[in-house]
């Protein structure tokens, strides 16, 4: 259930990015779907909120994402938008993870489509901190895995007037913290998430850009429309052992936005029943 190539190949798609996702967005739906995307010169999207909390977001995830996918269009004056957004919040489904979930969001105003993709992991480490030596400074850098991971600092957590984003060098990041500590007895560190300067944003971007460009390709057995999307997991894949059910998958839930038709796909994972070790029976 895939759609015909003919519908998206060779068109062209506009990226609303500051941050390099062109990088790995832009391969994957050139391979994937023969659409060619272009980012809009000097396109800011700071204004539509930064990861900072200097400029506040307005709108949910979605909605920025949104807003965002339609901006690119209109400045290049094309008919298919494409925008993600990230946020870093509670997992929803472990206690006290942290999660990075990602959102890329596609709009064809040809096809009236607007399809989604998205991408969750746990963050596994410290996002910020306040450091009151250079030494402080460098264990909070080592602690995040910098540079691959860039680092923000200023001199308090809601002091924004000489704030420093981006340093992914081990020499700016000691001149940076040497000068703001000759002036203030501490400064606030945290973790860089904007996508050109954190490689595990960057990763989980890809990630959902795969997942999206999947639900575009995936048509809806009903009204064959692209977009046929999986809403919700129901446990209950049996145990191998015992044969009661687990909270691992039975079936995948899947839905088309268009005509609201639904349908229960089974055995998700390829699997009919679940190991042992996750049975509340078999292994309390």
């Amino acid at each position: 259930m895939e759609t015909k190539s003919n519908e998206l190949k060779n068109r062209i798609a506009a990226l609303g990015t500051m941050h390099q996702k062109q990088k790995v967005i832009a391969p994957l739906f050139k391979k994937k779907l023969g659409i060619v995307v272009k980012v809009p010169d000097d396109f800011d999207t700071d204004k539509f909120g930064t990861f900072t909390m200097d400029k506040k977001r307005t709108g949910s995830q979605k909605e920025t994402a949104i807003i965002k996918a339609k901006a690119a269009m209109e400045s290049l004056d094309l008919d298919i938008g494409i925008a993600s957004e990230g946020s870093f919040g509670p997992h929803p489904s472990v206690p006290f993870g942290i999660a990075n979930v990602e959102l890329v969001v596609f709009i064809d105003k040809k096809l009236d489509l607007e399809i989604y993709g998205g991408y969750i992991e746990i963050v596994n480490f410290a996002h910020n901190t306040i450091a009151y030596t250079i030494d402080e400074v460098l264990i909070f850098a080592q602690k995040i895995d910098f540079p691959k991971h860039g680092i923000v600092m200023r001199r308090s957590d809601k002091d924004y007037g000489d704030m420093v984003k981006g340093i992914v060098s081990k020499d700016e990041l000691i001149e940076t913290a040497t000068r703001l500590l000759k002036t203030n007895k501490s400064v606030w560190l945290e973790t860089d998430f904007r996508a050109h300067v954190n490689q595990s944003r960057m990763r989980n971007i890809e990630l959902a850009t795969i997942d999206l460009i999947e639900n575009i390709k995936r048509l809806c057995p009903s009204c064959h429309s692209s977009g046929f999307h999986k809403i919700s997991p129901k446990p209950g894949l049996p145990c191998e052992q015992c044969g009661r059910p687990t909270d691992i998958p039975l079936y995948d839930v899947y839905e088309c936005d268009k005509c609201s038709f639904k349908k229960d796909i089974i055995f998700p994972n390829q699997k009919e029943s679940a190991y042992a070790g996750y049975c509340d029976y078999c292994n309390p």
